[in-house]
């Protein structure tokens, strides 16, 4: 099983949409695959159509007689599963602190689906905390997005900073998104091969597109509202080039 996070310590950089439909994507190709909606604002499950009902208690997930197979719900989509998330998930991180050593534990649920699963998929909190730091050490990669404006980047670079000064960078890849083509900064952003504060740029990038911003009104992913629309198209080759540096590790 292979484990992907999106995540930003900076909010309003599009982490849930893009991790909805990477795992859309994903699922429609066949792969079983586990959609943890992590962040206790719960965007990802709102728009997957779960609830507060649905979401388990932190420390549920926590515990050693759950495995997370058994506290995800099944979607409106074959293949694709969520694990819910309310203001509960707030505790998670306190309830995972708790465990004689939190890396090791959370691996272990992780490990947990691996025989149920395919891939994970990780909408994190917009936020830089050792919780953070524990999901990244016990992944495979981390997808940082950001819009393509100097205050954005910046935001990144001191992250990713950090996470090189205890070890973490080499997992984390960097993705414009929301970019605006009439925007000149936008354009050279997106032109530019050199990295994002040390870490590598996708040649991927996704523009900015009232699409996306349906899903949370209809509340479904991009390609079921409109498959061949432009910001469509540019989801399906993100999905393309991150499964392949993934399955390549």
């Amino acid at each position: 099983m292979k484990t992907v996070m999106f995540y930003n310590q900076k909010g309003g950089v599009g982490k849930t949409s893009i991790a909805v439909n990477f795992a859309y994507l994903a699922a429609s190709e066949g792969f079983r695959t586990l959609l943890w909606d992590l962040d206790p604002q719960a965007s990802a499950t709102f728009i997957l159509r779960g609830d507060d009902n649905d979401a388990p208690k932190a420390s549920k997930i926590v515990s050693e007689e759950y495995s997370l197979d058994e506290l995800a719900i099944g979607s409106n989509y074959p293949n694709l599963f969520l694990l819910a998330s309310s203001l509960k998930m707030r505790l998670f991180a306190e309830k995972l602190a708790e465990s004689k050593n939190p890396r090791r534990r959370l691996s272990r649920i992780l490990d947990s689906t691996k025989d149920e699963f395919d891939l994970t998929v990780i909408d994190a909190p917009p936020n830089l905390t050792d919780l953070s730091e524990t999901v990244i050490s016990a992944i495979d990669m981390v997808v940082v997005p950001l819009q393509p404006s100097p205050l954005a980047i910046r935001s990144s670079q001191v992250m990713i900073e950090h996470l090189e000064s205890i070890g973490l960078s080499d997992k984390c890849v960097a993705l414009y998104n929301m970019v605006d083509q009439r925007r000149i900064g936008h354009r050279l952003a997106i032109t530019n091969e050199e990295p994002v504060g040390r870490i590598p740029k996708l040649r991927s990038y996704i523009p900015y597109s009232a699409d996306i911003e349906k899903m949370a009104i209809s509340r479904e992913p991009l390609p079921v509202i409109s498959l061949t629309s432009k910001s469509s198209v540019a989801m399906k080759g993100l999905y393309n080039e991150i499964s392949n540096l993934i399955y390549s590790r």
